[in-house]
């Protein structure tokens, strides 16, 4: 069993419904509720995914990356809107064509206003890529109409 298939069987699921259209471009990406808590996400490096070398780009990586700790961070904070503060990566080992990069992100800490998200990436048992980020609240304001 090989691609989605094989996703499916380890209990991933497709996401769906995600308002930024560029995840829709560059996905499909998956997400598997676990049982002791917590949510893992998914995608499976594709060739439209790599850079010259064969590998998967950096920016591919820094995309999902930033997928998997917003979605972390949106459910942490009880779907409040929240921006983006900092996100900090480091690139450990490369990610191939055909290989499953997982993660399952934490929350570190929570104030009143700023989340603290960190999370492993990995293919297979390898760490490829570890990720800090910092997510701050955000109040909406309603919008008003300029006669």
């Amino acid at each position: 069993m090989t691609g989605q298939n094989a996703i499916l069987a380890l209990g991933y699921q497709v996401i769906t419904g995600s308002p930024d259209p560029f995840e829709h471009i560059i996905g499909p990406f998956y997400e598997r509720r676990e049982s002791g808590g917590g949510v893992s996400y998914a995608f499976q490096v594709r060739q439209e995914h790599t850079n010259m070398a064969g590998i998967a780009h950096g920016g591919m990586l820094m995309s999902f990356a930033d997928m998997v700790v917003a979605q972390a961070a949106f459910a942490a904070n009880g779907g409040d809107h929240i921006v983006t503060l900092s996100m900090n990566v480091s690139f450990l080992a490369p990610a191939r064509i055909g290989d499953l990069v997982e993660c399952r992100p934490g929350l570190i800490r929570q104030t009143a206003e700023i989340l603290f998200i960190d999370g492993d990436f990995r293919a297979g048992e390898e760490v490829i890529l570890t990720v800090k980020s910092l997510w701050k609240t955000i109040r909406m304001r309603p919008k008003t109409v300029k006669n």
